[in-house]
């Protein structure tokens, strides 16, 4: 029975350090958003909020997808334009590989911003741009949907890559955020 176990526990071993992608590194710092900075601000995040908006930011441990905590962003009416994006760069990526970006949403009331931006979350390279940026239209993905959605998107790094930029373009509504995590796939 011993060597039974120590067989599988080797094999096991065996596939993590054979596929790369069979663990793939989060390289998003407290996507979950489990540490807290201040009581409205996750840890190793910030928020831009542009003139003539009114938004709220806060913990939820009710409305949450894993962990402790969603964040929950609320954008009052009329609606305005923020951003919310890691505030350290993120640089442990590979020129010419595939990432993946994974982010779990639900979203209530959302709607455009008053000059018509919609809401969206932008994923991009430097120091050259994929254009068109890759981008996820939240207002299309999130119709129709009154719990959460995971949401996926697939780049691969240009050849001078040297750091991935994440931003959620937030305009009207009330947004909870969860579980975002960018890695590397096959």
């Amino acid at each position: 029975m011993r060597k039974i176990v120590a067989g599988i526990a080797f094999l096991m071993v065996f596939l993590m350090m054979a596929s790369p992608g069979f663990c793939a590194a989060n390289i998003v710092h407290n996507g979950g958003f489990e540490t807290k900075k201040t009581d409205t601000l996750p840890d190793g995040w910030v928020t831009k909020v542009y003139r003539g908006t009114s938004a709220g930011f806060s913990f939820d441990d009710v409305e949450k997808h894993g962990g402790k905590y969603s964040y929950m962003v609320k954008i009052n009416p009329p609606g305005g334009s923020l951003l919310l994006y890691p505030e350290k760069k993120m640089t442990d990526i590979t020129p010419g590989k595939k990432y993946q970006l994974s982010v779990w949403v639900k979203a209530k009331a959302i709607g455009y911003s008053p000059n018509f931006i919609a809401p969206a979350i932008r994923l991009n390279y430097k120091p050259s741009r994929t254009s068109p940026m890759p981008t996820i239209d939240l207002m299309l993905e999130m119709k129709g949907e009154d719990g959460w959605k995971n949401l996926k998107l697939t780049t691969v790094a240009p050849p001078d890559a040297q750091e991935i930029t994440l931003d959620l373009l937030l305009t009207n509504g009330n947004f909870w955020i969860d579980d975002i995590e960018i890695t590397e796939i096959n």
